[in-house]
């Protein structure tokens, strides 16, 4: 008898944490804030699009229906998508990389802000070009080469290797040293370049570039920064010492400030291209050797966009006691290249 007082409590307390829970679920204050699904339903983050192809932005019309305003901003654009439930960005123009979108939904008193991110891609697939060997020199096969540029009829070269770094004059026609210049012991030498009757070369992991005059006596050192935080390769288009690190980026870089004026990030189709290392600027393109490989990469100096790959890997063959191929220097009065390797006997005149 006892017992149905109870059942009946029972009963109540259930009825009672029904309709607790139904108003908790359906009252406007107690709305779940919104996650990233469900504001966007498409692309994936981080998708690829092509350069000069429209990503289009879907967003999820069950969740948004309701809302104030969707606001999406890009670069300077701002636009009120509500209504629509989906977006489009003309990549045209736009850098090679990362980029983001930033999607708002205002509903009432609230909003809540996403990021949508996306990588620009080349539009280009690279094909495979030929070179022709024209003639080969000797080479310093204790030479671990870094960087080779030819400036007035006489080619610069910067080895590296801690305690073994120098950069060096060489004879183009004999590949017999003319001067050499040995660094301190802590750093390891890497790329070259000439500017401005200047002869620059970086280090490794030292962040520390060299100024010299053409006849390699020192006129200052500067600090510099990279987006890895090392220096590989280097060359210049005239104005900007452009410095590669071991990543798919192009530093560019002031070379009276050493501030960074901007970076360029290179893909071969919808590729990154890791490890560019050596680099020579000719004519808008910049040519980079990648590392490990024996490979070297056109790349369109103002988009990074890959458009021819060389294989020298004959060359190589040639050259079995050595390293990677490594060095490109461009003679603009014969219009041909001088490459070569890492601990090569041979230095090459091709055409590329």
């Amino acid at each position: 008898m006892a017992s149905k007082p109870i059942t009946k409590y029972v009963v109540y307390f259930i009825i009672a944490a029904i309709l607790f829970g139904l108003i908790a679920t359906f009252s406007p204050g107690k709305k779940k804030e919104l996650r990233f699904p469900d504001i966007v339903v498409s692309p994936d983050v981080n998708a690829a699009v092509a350069s000069g192809s429209e990503l289009t932005i879907k967003f999820n019309e069950e969740k948004l229906s309701g809302v104030d305003s969707v606001i999406v901003k890009f670069s300077s654009d701002h636009t009120d998508v509500n209504g629509t439930f989906s977006h489009n960005i003309n990549t045209t123009g736009l850098p090679l990389g990362y980029h983001a979108a930033e999607i708002t939904v205002h509903d009432g008193k609230k909003s809540k802000t996403v990021a949508s991110p996306f990588v620009v891609t080349s539009d280009i697939n690279p094909s495979q070009a030929s070179f022709t060997k024209l003639s080969q020199i000797l080479h310093d096969k204790k030479s671990y080469t870094q960087g080779l540029e030819f400036y007035n009829g006489i080619i610069y070269e910067s080895t590296g290797q801690y305690k073994e770094s120098t950069v060096r004059k060489v004879n183009p026609k004999t590949g017999q040293t003319i001067k050499t210049v040995p660094l301190s012991s802590e750093f390891f030498g890497e790329g070259l370049t000439v500017l401005k009757n200047k002869v620059y070369q970086i280090t490794w992991k030292e962040a520390t570039c060299f100024v010299y005059d053409d006849q390699l006596n020192l006129l200052k050192k500067n600090g510099f920064r990279t987006t890895s935080g090392e220096g590989w390769g280097l060359t210049n288009d005239g104005n900007s010492l452009i410095v590669s690190d071991g990543t798919n980026k192009l530093t560019y870089i002031n070379p009276e400030t050493f501030a960074i004026e901007k970076i360029v990030s290179v893909y071969a189709g919808a590729n990154e291209v890791q490890y560019l290392n050596e680099l020579e600027y000719v004519d808008g393109h910049i040519y980079a050797n990648i590392y490990t490989t024996n490979q070297i990469a056109k790349i369109e100096a103002n988009t990074g966009k890959v458009v021819n790959v060389y294989d020298l890997a004959t060359l190589k063959n040639e050259n079995q006691d050595g390293e990677v191929l490594n060095g490109i220097a461009y003679n603009p009065a014969s219009k041909t290249f001088f490459v070569t390797g890492k601990y090569w006997g041979k230095m090459y005149e091709v055409k590329l």
